[in-house]
């Protein structure tokens, strides 16, 4: 996954923010229509239940940000801003935060530096024994 998103990022690095770049979108076979297509059957499939599917969600709101950073870097870069993009990605990232019905999840719950959540057992009422030194848990105690 992490080569498949250097790969990805490197193309679409290539195509808008540096042009000597732009041979690895061509090279590696990295498309970004391909990539948005993901992207768009991902929010597709997560519409139909947005609180199990949040990672998607979280990346449709990010779309819309990257999109606006992208379009004014090509403006500054001399290659033309385009608004059409920058309003369909920032409107629909909006209406993706309105719209979530569990708005408080779409942020982690901790930020960088902060403290872990405490983390809760998988199966709830189950109980698990602590590490020992060792490494080995403790034994169990025998029922009579």
């Amino acid at each position: 996954m992490l080569l498949m998103g250097i790969g990805l990022l490197g193309g679409s690095t290539g195509r808008v923010l540096i042009e000597s770049f732009k041979s690895i979108d061509d090279q590696v076979g990295t498309n970004g229509s391909a990539a948005a297509a993901v992207l768009g059957i991902g929010l597709i499939v997560a519409a139909f239940n947005p609180s199990g599917s949040i990672a998607w969600v979280r990346a449709g709101i990010l779309y819309g940000v990257v999109v606006l950073i992208f379009e004014v870097i090509s403006g500054l870069g001399g290659r033309g801003f385009h608004l059409g993009p920058v309003i369909f990605g920032l409107a629909f990232s909006l209406l993706l935060i309105a719209a979530y019905p569990e708005r408080k999840k779409l942020l982690p719950e901790t930020g960088l530096g902060g403290k872990p959540a405490e983390a809760s057992p998988s199966m709830p009422g189950v109980e698990t024994e602590p590490i020992t030194d060792k490494g080995t848990t403790k034994e169990p105690e025998k029922a009579s």
